[in-house]
């Protein structure tokens, strides 16, 4: 009887840590340790109290093993009811439920004092009733597995009911027979349904994954030796294929120059088998066209054999977008040529220590405004485009051709080592202009003014060889006809006046020797005063008056033009915050704000801390800015020009009409007033000019904008801005620009204003 006994227990025991091998194969189950552990707990709790029970029952040994056994059987109960629970989602809390089981064990061992026979019926119908309590759980909506197990749980519970039935110390062979048969049978169900359920959890979160990349906008692709040998739809639509079977070796889809690093990628990947690799770079479709990528490499298995896993996300779109916008901001948009921006970065390159000489040759068209003024813009902007043209046809394919400004270009000339070779290469530029060009039915002569400097000797970088370079240029300018100049360094001290203003900068803002004049705005019509534009003057003590024209150029050359800038809106704040003391109410005030201003991320918050610390209110400040500081500082420019309107400041798009403003970047620009350049006031009342001019006022008054006509000087002038729809006027006819006093006195009597330039008011403060 007791090697039966152990024979069983050890069967059940087996079955026990196989389910529990199993748990540590599927860790999301917790249902299967329970059941595991149930059964060891069980078959040790079979052979203490059973199998090898001590034949005295009144000896401390016996009620010793009789009670670790009957502990392992309520321990295997309620392991066994944990794991039927968890399998069914039931909740199951052990804090809660372990006093439950403790007082069941208590009461068994209890009745056990008092008669062993007690102690066994007891034993036996807790076991019964927690065997058929999981046999109602698993069968409750259960599936035909799921009921068989319930039946397995239901004859464990008979088996155990037969115990003191058939014997009174529930030793019946019989009993013990059917019990190691069917926790046998229960352990193996209880295998193979766990088995079950984990595979189903392992196909349900496989078939989740497949949806996941199958139906992704992330491309995904295995490679092996160079070849896809699984790829999802995204990856087959963005190279234009239907199928994996049908997709062409992979170096054929790369640029030769990206085959080299995609190569060494993959050995690295498949050496350390670990790790991934971000990259991006231009790849090739079925039909030959190309698409950006940016991609992830690792290291993966596929059935069995090394492979490299690549997500993939085209990003064709921003890729393009953002070079166009590159290519914006470092190329004239007339003539397609590199920038200043852009010479300045190829510059920062070519001067690098240890590079070759080189020169530079400033070449400024003479008399270029004549053909503006006497053949129209259109004709003057055709000939820079062939002129653009004919350079760059003329230069190797490395060279340097860029246009600097409205009628000046810059060329980079290798190879030039003194100045008699700077100015052959000059002559050779000249000679390059001999031959007309022509444009629309006409034949254009063009003639030239170089400045030429050389790289090391005139400049060890780009900024030094630019100035000397158009120092030379000037030079070259005040000689009659066309002229070439070599830089020499005597130059410079005609160009000391630049230099010692730049040098004297720093210092004039510290001293605040800046002060401020207010040009009034008036409104159309009434005539009526609606604020000022702020004018920044430099009275030099001992020097005079410096104009604007000289000290704002140098200001924004050497990056004064931030604390410049910020003490003009300090003043203009302080200004505000007089008149309001003097009883007077302030009207908004303008200020121009430079490009460089923008670079700080914190000046949104930098002004409204200072318009706040003034108790000046927010509405009464506008700035004026460029399209330049729009276009090539939009992301830093957009989200200050919103936050500072959304705290009131209102924001002026200053000189439009005198580049290449598009209509998108108005619409996205969080501005209140279009100001018109005065070069597109000073034709009126000229039909042609009229209908710019109209047509302005038609897109921002379309736009909610009001629309500032600059530079008004006669009441012809007056007349026709406001008849084609202007807002407000500004300009000399109105009034000139007022000292801090005069504004106060014009701003006293709002409703009135100067009739023009006699009108006391109008002299200058």
């Amino acid at each position: 009887m007791t090697g039966l006994l152990l024979i069983s227990t050890s069967l059940i025991t087996m079955l026990g840590l196989t389910l529990l091998a199993l748990a540590r194969l599927e860790p999301g189950h917790p249902h299967i340790s329970d059941w595991g552990w149930s059964h060891v707990l069980l078959a040790l709790g079979l052979t203490l109290g059973v199998a090898l029970v001590p034949a005295d029952a009144r000896s401390l040994h016996y009620q010793v093993q009789a009670t670790v056994a009957t502990a392992c059987i309520i321990a295997s109960l309620a392991l066994q009811l944990a794991g039927a629970a968890r399998y069914r989602g039931r909740a199951w809390h052990w804090k809660r439920n372990a006093p439950l089981f403790a007082a069941l064990l208590g009461v068994i061992l209890a009745l056990a004092l008092v008669e062993q026979h007690w102690g066994i019926v007891a034993a036996a119908l807790v076991l019964t009733g927690g065997a058929w309590l999981a046999a109602a759980w698993l069968w409750r909506g259960g599936a035909p597995s799921e009921r068989f197990v319930a039946g397995c749980f239901f004859a464990s519970g008979l088996v155990h009911l037969s115990g003191p039935m058939l014997d009174p110390l529930a030793r019946s062979t019989l009993t013990h027979i059917l019990g190691t048969y069917v926790q046998m049978t229960l352990a193996m169900a209880l295998i193979l349904l766990s088995v079950r359920r984990a595979h189903h959890e392992t196909e349900r979160v496989n078939s989740r994954l497949r949806q996941l990349y199958e139906q992704s906008m992330q491309g995904l692709a295995v490679l092996r030796d160079g070849r896809a040998v699984y790829a999802n739809p995204a990856a087959l639509a963005m190279f234009g294929f239907d199928r994996v079977e049908g997709v062409v070796p992979i170096e054929s889809m790369m640029a030769p120059a990206e085959r080299e690093a995609a190569q060494a990628r993959y050995a690295q990947l498949i050496q350390q088998r670990r790790g991934h690799i971000t990259w991006e770079g231009e790849r090739y479709r079925r039909d030959g066209s190309a698409i950006y990528l940016r991609g992830s490499s690792s290291y993966t298995e596929w059935e069995g054999q090394p492979a490299l896993l690549v997500l993939m996300l085209d990003d064709t779109e921003r890729h393009r977008a953002t070079e166009a916008l590159r290519r914006q901001a470092l190329h004239d948009e007339l003539t397609d040529l590199p920038n200043r921006h852009a010479v300045l970065a190829r510059l920062a390159e070519l001067t690098a220590p240890g590079s070759p000489g080189f020169a530079l040759l400033s070449a400024d068209l003479d008399r270029f405004r004549l053909v503006n003024e006497s053949l129209g813009h259109e004709t003057g902007d055709a000939l820079l485009q062939a002129i653009a043209a004919r350079l760059r046809q003329s230069q190797p394919p490395d060279a340097l051709v860029a246009r600097l400004g409205e009628d000046q270009f810059l060329l980079q000339q290798s190879g030039v080592d003194d100045d008699a070779a700077a100015l052959l290469a000059g002559q050779r530029l000249l000679a390059l202009m001999n031959a007309p060009f022509v444009v629309g039915h006409r034949a254009l002569y063009v003639h030239l003014s170089v400045g030429i400097a050389r790289f090391p000797a005139h400049g060890k970088d780009g900024a030094a060889l630019l100035r000397a370079a158009d120092v030379a240029m000037h030079q070259a300018k005040q000689q009659a006809g066309a002229a070439v100049v070599a830089f020499q360094l005597g130059m410079a001290a005609g160009a000391g006046g630049l230099l010692e203003i730049e040098q004297a900068l720093a210092a004039a803002i510290e001293h605040e020797e800046f002060q401020l004049d207010y040009q009034p705005k008036f409104e159309a019509g009434a005539r009526r005063l609606a604020g000022f534009e702020a004018l920044v003057r430099w009275q030099r003590p001992g020097r005079g008056r410096v104009s604007p024209a000289d000290f704002i150029p140098a200001a924004e050359r050497t990056g004064q033009i931030v604390p410049l800038g910020a003490l003009i809106l300090r003043q203009a704040a302080r200004q505000l915050r007089a008149w309001e003391l003097q009883g007077l109410t302030p009207l908004p005030v303008a200020v121009n704000v430079s490009p460089l201003q923008f670079e700080d991320g914190g000046f949104a918050d930098w002004l409204l801390a200072l318009v706040q610390a003034h108790g000046v209110d927010p509405a009464l400040i506008e700035l004026e800015i460029t399209e330049t500081a729009a276009m090539t500082h939009m992301d830093r420019v957009l989200p200050q020009l919103a936050r500072l309107r959304e705290a009131g400041v209102g924001v002026a798009f200053d000189d439009f009409g005198t580049g290449q403003s598009s209509l998108t970047l108005l619409r996205r620009l969080p501005i209140t007033t279009l100001k018109l350049d005065r070069s597109m006031v000073d034709p009126l009342p000229e039909p042609s000019a009229g209908a710019v001019v109209r047509a302005a006022c038609v897109l921002a008054q379309a736009l909610g904008l009001a629309i500032v006509a600059e530079g008004v000087e006669t009441e012809a002038q007056a007349a026709e801005v406001e008849r084609l729809g202007c807002t407000h006027l500004q300009g000399w006819l109105l009034s000139r620009p007022l000292g801090p006093e005069a504004a106060g006195t014009l701003l006293s009597a709002p409703s009135t204003h100067p009739s023009g330039s006699s009108h006391p008011a109008a002299t200058p403060g």
